[in-house]
């Protein structure tokens, strides 16, 4: 099911119907192909697109291949409308299964580049937003105690689902 469209506030909703309890709500989950869909309507939006697809592309590349992606920020709310400029990054939260490889071998999670490759291409906030114009935030779900990962999710979710400027509730999307 497609996530829904801009309300009036030029905002994801954060749920769908009258009746907020209901499990039609943020964060919506969305393929690729919908993301693209509906929200590539400007050239500036394509090519964040096309940078979102080369992070995933280079996350793969090392086997990070499970998880999930929060998708926020401008990028998700109708900005060109609502301040007459186009979204200058994308805000992700990827929340990430560590890769078999490294999961059977943590030798070569220490020595052979694993943890390397974590930190400088996956959790590198500063160099993915030079490379990709992303706004990129990372967590290994494996390495976190049930208590802490229940906390970054809350901590994430509480971020993503309000307007920064306004603290407008408001919608975001799961990849």
């Amino acid at each position: 099911m497609p996530f829904p469209a801009f309300d009036m506030r030029g905002l994801l909703p954060p749920f769908v119907g009258p009746n907020p309890a209901t499990n039609i709500r943020s964060p919506y989950r969305a393929t690729m192909v919908e993301l693209v869909t509906q929200l590539a309507t400007t050239p500036e939006r394509r090519q964040l697109l096309r940078n979102l697809i080369a992070y995933r592309a280079l996350l793969a590349t090392d086997g990070y291949v499970n998880g999930i992606q929060f998708i926020d920020g401008s990028f998700v709310e109708n900005i060109e409308r609502n301040e007459n400029r186009a979204p200058n990054d994308i805000d992700i939260f990827s929340l990430l299964e560590t890769p078999q490889k490294y999961a059977n071998d943590m030798i070569l999670w220490f020595n052979g580049g694993g943890m390397l490759f974590w930190n400088n291409e996956v959790a590198d906030r500063n160099r993915n937003k030079q490379r990709f114009a992303l706004d990129t935030y990372a967590l290994l779900f494996q390495q976190l105690t049930p208590m802490r990962l229940i906390e970054g999710v809350i901590y994430w979710y509480g971020l993503f689902s309000h307007q920064r400027q306004t603290f407008a509730w408001k919608g975001f999307l799961a990849l």
